[in-house]
């Protein structure tokens, strides 16, 4: 009874599609504290992909959350597509297929994001200290400066400034630890610490 009463809320599958998105969208939202003009800009995201049809053969879920994504990215807002995914009670490579049909389909306005943007929180979870944090910025706006974050995994390389700001000041970071928090492998770390030595002053 209670699921025909819900299903008599709507007038279409298309409707309670739409208010069964808009309601991932909002739990998303709340549970990664997110601005109410982010939340608000993903749901016009999500309006705009049910209208274009973007939702055939994908689930709701992943397209709520990869509105989300999109949002932020608008934003430039420094969250991983790894950070939302989870949120989305459905498989990462889901949010991601359905982050690529948003972003090709609706040439989402996504300015691009530089290691810069991920230094603070990447510090913020890593425990690191203030100088610390300091020096691995300074570190990105080199490492931008000088044209080589171009196509590079922007959290990546801003976990590679974190350690070697923490190797510089003798502050215990290791590879692996920078490596987790920006969702990369070890070796991602290491070939962007390689190219900053080949940068810094």
């Amino acid at each position: 009874m209670r699921r025909e009463q819900s299903r008599g809320r709507w007038r279409s599958k298309q409707e309670r599609n739409l208010g069964h998105g808009l309601t991932e969208i909002r739990r998303i939202t709340s549970a990664l504290g997110l601005a109410d003009s982010v939340r608000d800009q993903a749901c016009q995201l999500f309006r705009t992909a049910q209208n274009e049809r973007l939702l055939k053969g994908r689930s709701i879920e992943a397209m709520a959350a990869a509105s989300v994504f999109g949002a932020c990215r608008c934003n430039g807002q420094s969250w991983l597509i790894a950070d939302v995914a989870p949120m989305a009670q459905v498989p990462q490579d889901r949010v991601e297929n359905a982050y690529t049909v948003l972003n090709e389909e609706l040439g989402l306005p996504t300015p691009p994001v530089r290691p810069t943007q991920f230094v603070p929180r990447l510090a913020s979870d890593l425990g690191c200290t203030d100088i610390v944090r300091r020096r691995a910025e300074m570190l990105a706006t080199q490492a931008v400066d000088a044209g080589v974050t171009t196509g590079v995994h922007p959290a990546g390389f801003a976990a590679a400034c974190l350690y070697m700001a923490a190797c510089a000041h003798d502050a215990p970071l290791t590879q692996a630890a920078a490596a987790a928090a920006a969702g990369v492998t070890v070796e991602t770390v290491r070939n962007h610490r390689d190219t900053l030595l080949s940068v810094v002053e």
